[in-house]
């Protein structure tokens, strides 16, 4: 398998953290959580930071640092936890690379709800109803180049795991193709107000 970047998506309870450190066990490759890059809402004192400006500012960081991962060797670099409108700016950030998005869903409202309440990953995230919706705009929206839907309904992380690890052998690479007939509105946010 010779992929640069592997991204695991999917609204929160659908087992990207467990299912990353799991891939990253498998793989021996580096793995980030988007939540690891520090965020910093004053550039100093007297200037805060919009919420976009913020979460623009991580982003650019979390991709600079997957990236020099790879310029120094470094293949299948796992990156998680990205918002939703994030996955079209990866076959813009990531052209020339390698990478496939892995897009974790359930179709039982109640598993994601259960999960939510229930996790012990030290993730406190807790509005399930938020992410039940945010798992239905997911699953209702087209589709990208190089992205995968797998179903995470099951509580069984080994078979998820090797439906992963089979699509990941399966995957034929090509440059992203071309993403600009996509609708960013039609692309999940957690900062929609501001417009990211």
């Amino acid at each position: 398998m010779n992929i640069d970047f592997i991204i695991l998506h999917g609204s929160p309870g659908n087992g990207k953290t467990t299912l990353s450190r799991k891939l990253h066990e498998q793989l021996q490759s580096p793995y980030f959580e988007f939540g690891w890059i520090p965020e910093f809402r004053m550039r100093t004192r007297s200037m805060p930071i919009s919420q976009r400006e913020e979460e623009q500012l991580s982003f650019e960081n979390l991709i600079l640092v997957a990236k020099n991962y790879n310029a120094h060797g470094y293949k299948n670099v796992i990156l998680t936890d990205l918002d939703d409108v994030r996955m079209l700016d990866i076959s813009i950030v990531l052209k020339g690379f390698t990478y496939v998005i892995l897009t974790l869903y359930t179709d039982h409202d109640e598993v994601l709800k259960q999960r939510i309440l229930t996790r012990d990953n030290g993730n406190e995230y807790t509005d399930w109803q938020q992410s039940i919706k945010t798992n239905a705009l997911i699953r209702r929206r087209p589709t990208l180049p190089n992205e995968y839907r797998i179903l995470n309904s099951r509580d069984d992380v080994d078979t998820t795991l090797a439906i992963i690890m089979e699509t990941l052998e399966k995957h034929l690479p090509d440059d992203g193709g071309d993403v600009s007939n996509f609708k960013r509105e039609d692309f999940y946010s957690y900062i929609r107000d501001e417009g990211i």
